[in-house]
């Protein structure tokens, strides 16, 4: 019985990380891909597990079975997991109507963005948060057993999240799309909810009685320990996220393999603690040396990282950093769990307490982290004020074995050296290290709640980093973003250039003369434009252009403000980590919405792809604009895709008109990659560039899969890798070979 119950719940940890994976980047879509939208979406959804997490417990107190109780609550999830696209829906007809009213109001905004991330997630994390506490009140009938329960119960929750991410971020999502893996989770809830009901029937009930009990101080320091270690492992793990993702291109499964080994970590320390680890002694002793290991540990871990000390590899970094730090942090809760539970008939109000406790310090992580600490210092600074938090915990807990006061002194002693690690130079960002390394030039560093950011020089190219990969160089394929529209449209007049970059699209599209909002994703990219750029005061004062720091997508979406051009050039690597909701049929779809009658809209395709995976760049497109043009860029970096509903062509004279307007002609000329090209001779160059337009590029797309908002095909690519057929690599002589050429 009791196996059954431990199995039961690894498919209720497997569906609870699909869940929580399916709805953040359902949500995102509604809210955009901010630091403020994403906090609050998480929020919204730990709130939710806090609060079912102390009424489930006391439920479970009060029901003569509870695990009939836990059978239902599963069985409840499901239900409320399949009818979560219909309320996201709702949210999303809501938080467009509120917008108008409330963007220039940041504080009324984010609580709109918090209060629908409550109501759609509420529903279903309110009745998630209720099943741990619930089954340790079936398991632990008195309060000897808790500890034993509620770690055996959390080592299988989080073996089936392991299981949960890994098959979501690996297999799932690429092969049966966001709603069906949501349909693969609800199923898991329904089956787990199902046999938890027939164990029920062959479990005698039980007597309830209910008493009431005022709290000691080790249940307080319980309490306090599981705050704690919610904060800091929620910190933890998004600034390690953070720190080894730099320079890998940030795909999808460099975040799911740190999540994977985050848990991994978490589920072993839970099982060493279920063979014995820890349950021996004082506990307040255990959790005071779990607490100085995950700080010593964590800080060794992010001066190695980020010091530039060894180049650590994507795979062994994290063997030497998270694994360490999360099996001790799964050693935590178990441990303090025994100190909670003060009498038999409390087991699930305890139980849920703690749980709520350990959910809060989660809650108040995803604020305080990105918001408060990451702007201010930075993310190896910031992990190490983390460890302060750990070290100083630590050693109040150890302290207490004698005097109170003989904790001072080692908190003091532990409180010192973290701080002067934190002035150390050994934290820096490991962007700023490898640039170094690399013999290159750094002319400026920053850090902001979304990513790292550097500009400099290599050799004689200038360079932008964001998240440690190069963003882009000055090109005459930039410009070329912004005149080819209105080459195509010489009388467009407004454009909304989404990513900012180096600034070059943006810069020329002022120059050609257009009203122009730029929309950069990261505060901290536009600060770097004075070092591509000598005239970058200039042109952001322009009173012709405004500078929107927000997610594209999500400005797209909600904006009532019409364009002539919009030109988007979204951040490489083209696999990378959410940048498919800026090549999705949605996307184009919303963009053509707001396009004038007779705007065109320029997407930028780079050659860093896979000719299958071009053609479903073209279907996808195509499938919006009955009207479009492929040309292949001058710089030789990549393509253009221009769509219209009404006609695409670069006529001679238009084109001419528009390199002869001032500046335009010489400024190309200027870019490094001009070759010494002459101002006046760049109209020769243009009827050369077009490739494909109409038909022809449908046939070359042929029934290639559309990318669409479900089916983000550029983020989820393993298995089309490993077992599909191969395909060449995209370039400018695949394109010029292939048969459908004019």
């Amino acid at each position: 019985m009791r196996r059954a119950v431990l199995l039961i719940f690894v498919l209720s940890g497997a569906a609870g990380l699909v869940y929580e994976v399916v709805w953040a980047r359902e949500l995102v879509l509604v809210f955009g891909n901010t630091t403020q939208a994403v906090s609050a979406i998480l929020t919204g959804f730990f709130a939710g597990m806090a609060l079912g997490s102390a009424a489930g417990g006391r439920l479970a107190d009060r029901v003569r079975s509870p695990l009939r109780l836990y059978g239902l609550l599963e069985i409840a999830i499901a239900a409320v997991a399949l009818a979560t696209p219909v309320l996201f829906s709702v949210v999303r007809a809501s938080y467009r109507e509120a917008y108008p009213l409330l963007e220039n109001t940041p504080l009324a905004l984010a609580l709109v963005r918090f209060g629908l991330s409550l109501v759609a997630l509420a529903p279903a994390t309110v009745l998630m948060g209720a099943t741990l506490p619930t089954l340790s009140r079936h398991l632990a009938r008195a309060r000897e057993d808790v500890s034993e329960a509620f770690g055996r119960l959390y080592a299988a929750n989080t073996v089936g999240a392991i299981v949960g991410a890994a098959a979501s971020g690996f297999v799932l999502i690429e092969l049966l799309g966001l709603s069906g893996a949501l349909v693969v989770g609800a199923g898991c809830s329904l089956v787990a909810g199902a046999v938890a009901l027939m164990l029920a029937r062959a479990t005698p009930q039980r007597t309830v009685t209910v008493t009431t009990l005022a709290a000691g101080r080790e249940r307080r320091l319980a309490l306090v320990v599981a705050f704690v270690s919610g904060l800091t492992s929620l910190g933890y793990q998004v600034l390690w996220t953070r720190l080894l993702s730099s320079g890998t291109g940030n795909t999808t499964y460099v975040f799911t393999t740190i999540l994977v080994l985050f848990l991994v970590g978490i589920a072993v320390g839970a099982l060493l603690f279920s063979a014995g680890l820890g349950r021996g002694g004082r506990p307040t002793t255990w959790l005071g040396v779990c607490q100085l290991a995950v700080g010593a540990i964590a800080l060794t871990g992010t001066v190695l990282i980020g010091g530039g000390i060894v180049d650590l590899s994507l795979e062994a970094a994290p063997l030497l950093t998270v694994l360490p730090a999360t099996l001790v942090m799964g050693l935590a809760l178990p441990i303090a769990s025994g100190l909670v539970a003060q009498r038999d008939e409390r087991i699930g109000t305890d139980t849920g307490l703690l749980l709520g406790a350990n959910t809060l310090g989660i809650v108040i992580g995803t604020f305080v982290v990105p918001f408060v600490l990451v702007p201010a210092i930075g993310s190896p600074r910031s992990a190490a004020c983390l460890a302060i938090v750990n070290l100083v915990l630590g050693a109040v807990l150890l302290g207490l074995r004698q005097q109170a006061r003989a904790a001072i002194g080692p908190a003091l002693v532990a409180a010192s050296v973290v701080v002067l690690a934190v002035g150390s130079p050994l934290l820096i960002d490991p962007g700023a290290a490898r640039i170094a390394r690399g013999g290159g030039q750094l002319f400026a560093s920053g850090e902001d709640e979304i990513a790292s950011v550097q500009s400099g020089q290599i050799r004689n190219d200038l360079h932008l980093w964001v998240a440690g990969t190069s963003m882009t160089a000055l090109t005459i394929d930039a410009k070329f973003m912004a005149l080819l529209p209105v080459m195509v449209r010489p009388d467009a007049r407004s454009a909304l250039v989404i990513a900012f970059g180096m600034g070059s699209s943006y810069r020329a599209a002022l120059e050609a003369g257009m009203t122009v909002v730029g929309v950069e994703l990261v505060p901290t990219v536009p600060r770097m434009f004075r070092y591509y750029y000598s005239d970058a005061d200039a042109v952001l004062e322009n009173p012709r252009g405004r500078l929107v720091i927000a997610d594209g997508r999500n400005h797209v979406e909600l904006t009532h403000d019409r364009y002539d051009v919009v030109i988007v050039d979204p951040p490489p690597p083209i696999r990378s980590a959410g940048t498919a909701v800026l090549y999705s049929r949605e996307f184009y779809a919303a963009s053509a919405a707001r396009l004038s009658d007779s705007g065109v809209m320029m997407e930028w395709m780079p050659y860093l792809q896979t000719m299958d995976e071009f053609r479903s760049h073209v279907r996808t497109f195509a499938d919006v604009f009955p009207n479009l043009l492929i040309a292949l860029g001058p710089g030789h970096s990549g393509v253009f895709m221009l769509g219209s509903r009404s006609a695409v062509a670069l006529a001679p004279s238009a084109v001419r008109s528009v390199l002869a307007r001032p500046g335009i002609g010489e400024d190309l000329s200027a870019t490094p990659d001009a070759h010494g090209r002459a101002p006046g001779s760049w109209a020769d160059l243009v009827p050369a560039m077009v490739w494909l337009a109409g038909d022809d590029a449908r046939r070359f797309a042929g029934d290639a899969p559309p990318i669409t908002d479900d089916r983000p095909l550029t983020e989820y690519f393993l298995l089309r890798d490993l077992f599909g057929r191969p395909s060449p690599q995209m370039t400018e002589a695949q394109l010029r070979a292939a048969a459908v050429i004019r």
